[in-house]
């Protein structure tokens, strides 16, 4: 590693312990007096017969105190205002099992590192909620994030049912708003994702297979510390870019056509989402240039729309009226614009690709939410013309465009986190001769 990289690496932002401290009283302040609330793991997934996928942990414990380990649960106990603690449920140590699989906090890793007041082996579970629960007045429980502690909390609730509650209501409240540490998260993973998207510009040529440029792409994600994309990578060549959530990667790169890139990676739980489409040699043909800068306009008007006291709606029907708008003017009938522009503009985003809120612009209470500071979300435009769409003039059947930016709105408007990407069309051309 060069002596610059070096220097980056150490310089890069992480959550602090007074972070998830302040998070964790929030949260606690937030339930009512008497009341249990538990926070469970995601589950492990096989991957084939008897290995895994790579583990992901639930990103509401990522959030809260950022234990990484499956099989835990987060017990916050509140008697009163002044009397709260958390309970930490973990594997067990285990000599033999952390030789294949890695080390384990156990219960003393739990209470030294992740601000336990007690902790105990995940078996011990039932024993001690159950108490927990009989001397409680509400619980906070959300079915449905991991079907064995699904099993077990039934088991244990069912017994002697207390006020059921919904633990999400707080804390994804709480998630919907960053603050100025996890900006820095997202934009270091905005930051590596912009490498990689420069990185795959560059390499791109006629001949190539869609996966060499996915593989240059996330080989530039973990040579940066980002151990994941944060979704499947798209990397789409020509029509193949009119399948919204194209994901077999196998095709060539061929002359004259354009390359949709969909694809950032994770860093340290927070994620980023990145949208280029560009020539594969290199160089826009005129009518590929005219539809690039059409869904390139609406969402520049998108992302100036995006300011505190509008909508996601307002974003939305932005970038919509600039297609319609401009459909015409290619020859093409704006009431077909669904069709040609069949998804929302914008989700939230954060410790998911699709962040904790209301879904964005897929439902009306998500459109209807007025933006505040500390929100992040996409703006993400596209024009899709199926290679056979006889409504389409016959010069633009094939084409298929998104450009996708992650905006922060801030106090006097908004931020792009994801400037770094080239995205004018004279740009794009001169970085690929590059």
């Amino acid at each position: 590693m060069s002596n610059h990289k070096s220097a980056r690496a150490s310089r890069r932002p992480s959550i602090t312990a007074r972070s998830y401290q302040t998070r964790m009283s929030k949260f606690l302040g937030a339930l009512k007096p008497n009341s249990v609330a538990i926070i469970v793991s995601n589950p492990e997934r096989t991957r084939s017969n008897d290995t895994e996928y790579p583990y992901r942990q639930s990103s509401d414990i990522l959030y809260l105190n950022g234990f990484p380990e499956p099989e835990s649960a987060l017990v916050f106990h509140k008697v009163s205002r002044k009397e709260t603690k958390l309970v930490m449920f973990v594997r067990a140590k285990d000599a033999a099992r952390e030789q294949w699989t890695g080390i384990r906090a156990g219960t003393e890793g739990a209470a030294a590192h992740f601000f336990a007041a007690e902790a105990h082996t995940v078996d011990k579970f039932e024993e001690v909620v159950g108490k927990l629960i009989a001397s409680s007045d509400n619980v906070y429980y959300k079915f449905g994030r991991n079907p064995e502690f699904d099993k077990r909390f039934e088991k244990i609730w069912a017994e002697g049912q207390r006020n059921l509650l919904n633990p999400e209501n707080i804390l994804h409240g709480m998630r919907m708003f960053k603050n100025a540490a996890e900006v820095r998260m997202i934009e270091e993973a905005a930051r590596i994702s912009a490498e990689a998207h420069i990185a795959a510009a560059k390499r791109c040529r006629p001949g190539l297979k869609e996966y060499q440029l996915q593989a240059t792409m996330e080989f530039i994600f973990t040579d940066n510390g980002a151990m994941a994309p944060a979704y499947t990578s798209i990397v789409a060549n020509g029509p193949s870019g009119w399948v919204l959530h194209y994901i077999s990667n196998q095709g060539g790169l061929k002359r004259g056509d354009m390359v949709l890139i969909d694809a950032a990676c994770e860093y340290q739980g927070y994620a980023a989402d990145i949208t280029r489409t560009f020539p594969v040699n290199g160089k826009f043909t005129a009518e590929q240039a005219q539809v690039y800068q059409l869904v390139l306009d609406a969402q520049e008007a998108a992302i100036n729309a995006a300011k505190p006291g509008a909508t996601l709606r307002d974003v939305h029907e932005t970038a919509q009226k600039v297609l319609s708008d401009g459909l015409a003017k290619l020859g093409i009938s704006e009431e077909h614009i669904r069709a040609f522009f069949p998804h929302g503009t914008s989700h939230w985003l954060g410790l998911d690709v699709h962040d904790v809120g209301t879904n964005g612009t897929r439902s009306d209470k998500g459109k209807a939410r007025k933006l505040a500071p500390g929100m992040v979300f996409t703006v993400e435009p596209g024009l899709y013309f199926a290679a056979d769409d006889t409504r389409v003039p016959e010069k633009y059947r094939g084409i298929a465009v998104r450009i996708e930016d992650d905006v922060l709105v801030t106090e006097a408007g908004n931020r792009v986190l994801t400037s770094l990407v080239p995205k004018a069309i004279a740009d794009i051309e001169a970085m690929m001769r590059r």
